[in-house]
């Protein structure tokens, strides 16, 4: 008679109960990563206390509000459908700070679906470096310059994460890739065509070791798409604002391309812009051009640099195209693209030798060289961030504090009799009129809805007597009747 022994063989008992190492504890990494970066980075600050530029106002406002364009603007300069869609469904409703808070919540959302596909690419360092990874994503030099239109490029960057995080999925058939690419590229036109090159990015990466023949193809999709998005947008103001195309802002000094004297001045245009953007960002070129230089020798990483590079080629004829068709350049903080080339470069110094191989829980030495490339992008990136968000913050308290000493109950409810005067020379700038409006916004903001108007005639003069030495300047008619209270705007802070 033999004994039934009661328990489980020992392959069940293994998949009964695993243990804790087998717990996937990037689960718990990549939360707690970002959300250490959201706080040292100062992110939570702008988040919870939002600076907002002057034309985000009309994502945020209802429309037919005094000195705020209408969203229809963006529309017919921009193509910004999907932007407007947001607005007239979410962005009018809430404040600056549910804004601003969806925002980071979808910036987020988006650093966590890189480092996936990162990771699903063969990208899986120790912990340690794998942090500082995570860190390095986040804290985009570039990035940051963005986080002040929280109600125009909160659609953006929920494109961003969708497409991001449905990546993985698509790219499991051609029929999947190809839905992906369109719905992702016009999406991403609709709402901030900036986005649309960083997933074209990310598709290449995913991509692995792909022929080139697949890879091409991806490309030449995305373009096929990132078109396609602009025939929507033009067809779009036809049928809306009867015009087949995109109005320029005039600021953008646009110089279409119609003889060979435009052709040289719109090159001269974007070779200077690429000059300027990457003498402001010479760091993170150095560090691309050191992780290139180095992956490039090795046989694992060579295939995958490559085609990087071309992807990287790819964003940068968009933009040269761009310039040089219309003669407008793409400031600095559109080019989101430019933190890639160092962060992926250095990340593919961290794929694993084979698919077998065990995660190292210490840094290996083959790792010691990224580790270091990697704690500069996040140390650098991290204090990028505070000192720009830092910035806009003292702008902010500075405005806010102007605002709540022009409308105090002691000033006699000056609600509705506040005026505005500002320097004519700087008044006439582009600085000027932003930061006139980020006061006109904040004396909103302290009235409850109710803005002030720009000084006439003798307020003007004697607000300009007081410029100098006070910022709020209570102003009595001859009669001693009535008064106003006088607001001078302070000139333009050093971040513009």
């Amino acid at each position: 008679m033999t004994t039934q022994t009661l328990a489980p063989p020992a392959h069940r008992r293994a998949r009964l109960l695993p243990s804790v190492s087998s717990v996937p504890r990037r689960r718990l990494l990549v939360p707690v990563v970002i959300a250490f970066a959201f706080l040292v980075t100062q992110g939570v600050v702008q988040a919870v206390t939002p600076f907002i530029r002057q034309d985000d106002w009309t994502f945020l406002l209802p429309d037919n509000q005094p000195n705020v364009a209408p969203p229809r603007y963006y529309n017919i300069s921009e193509g910004r459908w999907l932007n407007t869609g947001w607005w007239w469904l979410v962005g009018q409703h809430g404040t600056p700070t549910t804004a601003a808070l969806t925002y980071a919540l979808g910036y987020a959302l988006l650093v966590a679906g890189m480092w996936r596909v990162l990771r699903r690419a063969g990208v899986r360092p120790a912990p340690v470096v794998d942090v500082l990874l995570g860190i390095a994503l986040y804290a985009s030099c570039v990035w940051v310059q963005l986080l002040y239109w929280p109600g125009a490029l909160t659609p953006s960057v929920l494109v961003g994460a969708t497409a991001m995080w449905l990546l993985p999925w698509a790219s499991r058939t051609r029929v999947r890739m190809a839905l992906w690419l369109l719905l992702s590229g016009v999406a991403a036109v609709l709402s901030y065509p900036p986005i649309g090159v960083v997933l074209l990015v990310f598709a290449v990466v995913h991509l692995r070791d792909a022929p080139w023949r697949r890879v091409l193809a991806v490309v030449a999709g995305w373009v096929v798409a990132f078109g396609s998005g602009i025939l929507v947008a033009y067809t779009l103001n036809w049928i809306f604002n009867q015009h087949f195309g995109i109005e320029l802002a005039s600021w953008r000094q646009a110089n279409p391309l119609n003889s060979l004297d435009s052709l040289y001045d719109n090159v001269d245009r974007w070779l200077d812009s690429a000059r300027d953007l990457w003498r402001a960002q010479w760091w993170v070129a150095l560090v691309g051009l050191v992780a290139f230089a180095v992956g490039i020798r090795d046989h694992r990483v060579r295939p995958r640099l490559l085609r990087l590079l071309a992807a990287f080629v790819v964003a940068c004829g968009v933009d040269a195209g761009q310039t040089v068709v219309t003669g407008a350049v793409t400031e600095a903080r559109g080019q989101l693209w430019t933190w890639l080339v160092a962060v992926l470069p250095v990340a593919f110094l961290l794929l694993r030798r084979g698919r077998t191989e065990p995660r190292a829980v210490r840094v290996s030495p083959a790792e010691r060289v990224p580790a270091l490339l990697l704690a500069v992008l996040a140390v650098v990136g991290v204090l990028a961030w505070r000192a720009d968000i830092g910035a806009h913050q003292k702008t902010r308290v500075q405005y806010a504090a102007i605002a709540e000493q022009a409308t105090a109950p002691e000033a006699g409810e000056p609600a509705a009799r506040i005026v505005v005067y500002q320097d004519w020379y700087i008044k006439g700038s582009r600085d000027g009129a932003l930061m006139a409006s980020t006061m006109f916004m904040a004396v909103r903001q302290a009235t409850g809805g109710v803005q002030p108007r720009w000084c006439r005639g003798d307020e003007c003069v004697e607000l300009a007597r007081q410029a100098e030495s006070r910022s709020v300047v209570r102003i009595d008619s001859p009669a001693g009747l009535s008064h106003v209270i006088g607001i001078v705007v302070p000139p333009p802070p050093d971040w513009l």
